[in-house]
């Protein structure tokens, strides 16, 4: 691998659901970057449970948070390894890590947001220069510190023929907007998989619904769902951000109805993503020719067949299309972000987050 070496960067990602962490290994080398290997490792259920509960109350330990980021750090060393070797390689071979950390809050209208990692000892373990805290910079100079990724679509998903769409359906789902020959930006839609996860980790003890088989089952209750679409943050003008903390289960069963299915409540639920996707495409990328989804909602069978059927304005396609596949475009965007880290080089996030101007994103740990 001698001469690539020095455009190889890792990426690490995990997202709000909480179920483990995405690692991909990008090769910048070439005139198309690369995307050589990928590794994914669940986290134990009781790991995601600690996650998700320290994310939802307000006063935890000192204690707490250092030991949750430590296992966290070990699942991100591990999967750094793993992916190493299926790509027969070693720490040598990598410029630098480039990785999001766990989020258990994210508060910018209150100056800051909390990612767990601790940087130290992910290079020290992997032996690789890593770039953590990414969202921090981009608060600090007035931004909303989220979403990151549009910055990643447009640098690759970019077309100058043609008006494309990126939507990744993760936790959160979030849009970037790519008009040709004019700059894009992007903002956060409101829930992706978040609540259809944990109301069907709720009720059948899944991790989540496979192919969106349950809500497929049940009827959507308009009712609910209407009460669903009046949440505060779906009305407000990008920049904007959000999390699970604004979406939250507790949320939801606020605001159900007596006596309704919980596999209804699942039916609703999807829609709910469904029609805050359809009306963000509507509302901020009306002229959009292609939408290309990626994340885990990509595989959501039911949400794509509802999605195809709703947004008849555009062609709706996946990221596999364009080089990078669904599961892995946030972890190579963070591979893409250590690569700028790395080169001391400034990225502009003014149209998506509402920062003050380019900045450098993200603090070096050295290996």
């Amino acid at each position: 691998m001698t001469g690539l070496s020095r455009e190889l960067f890792i990426g690490l990602m995990s997202g709000t659901s909480a179920d483990g962490v995405d690692c991909s290994l990008v090769d910048f080398g070439q005139s198309r970057p690369k995307n050589i290997a990928n590794h994914y490792i669940s986290f134990d259920p009781m790991l995601q449970k600690q996650i998700l509960k320290i994310s939802s109350i307000d006063l935890i330990s000192i204690h707490q948070l250092a030991t949750l980021g430590i296992t966290i750090t070990q699942l991100y060393a591990l999967a750094v390894k793993e992916t190493l070797q299926k790509a027969k390689l070693t720490h040598a071979d990598v410029r630098a890590i480039g990785c999001h950390g766990q989020t258990i809050r994210h508060q910018p209208n209150s100056g800051y947001t909390c990612q767990v990692v601790n940087g130290s000892l992910l290079a020290e373990l992997t032996q690789i220069t890593t770039v953590v805290d990414f969202r921090g910079r981009d608060i600090a100079a007035g931004g909303e510190g989220a979403p990151l990724t549009p910055a990643f679509h447009e640098a690759m998903f970019r077309s100058n023929d043609s008006h494309r769409v990126v939507i990744n359906i993760g936790g959160m789902a979030n849009v970037t907007d790519l008009p040709p020959n004019k700059p894009g930006n992007g903002f956060d839609i409101g829930p992706g998989n978040h609540l259809l996860d944990r109301w069907t980790q709720l009720h059948l003890g899944q991790s989540f619904d496979k192919n969106g088989d349950w809500a497929k089952s049940g009827s959507v209750h308009t009712e609910l769902l209407n009460r669903l679409k009046q949440h505060e943050f779906l009305n407000q003008p990008p920049p904007k951000s959000c999390s699970n903390a604004q979406f939250s289960l507790d949320w939801v069963k606020t605001l159900l109805p007596k006596n309704i299915y919980p596999k209804d409540v699942q039916a609703t639920l999807l829609e709910f993503t469904a029609q805050t996707i359809l009306d963000a495409q509507q509302r901020f990328c009306t002229r959009a020719q292609q939408i290309y989804i990626c994340g885990g909602g990509a595989k959501n069978k039911f949400l794509i067949q509802r999605l195809n059927e709703i947004i008849n304005t555009a062609e709706l396609r996946t990221t596999d299309e364009i080089g990078f596949g669904v599961d892995w475009v946030e972890a190579c965007a963070f591979a893409w972000l250590a690569k700028k880290a790395f080169r001391k080089e400034p990225i502009d996030l003014t149209r998506t987050t509402g920062s003050k101007g380019p900045r450098i994103l993200g603090s070096v740990y050295s290996a």
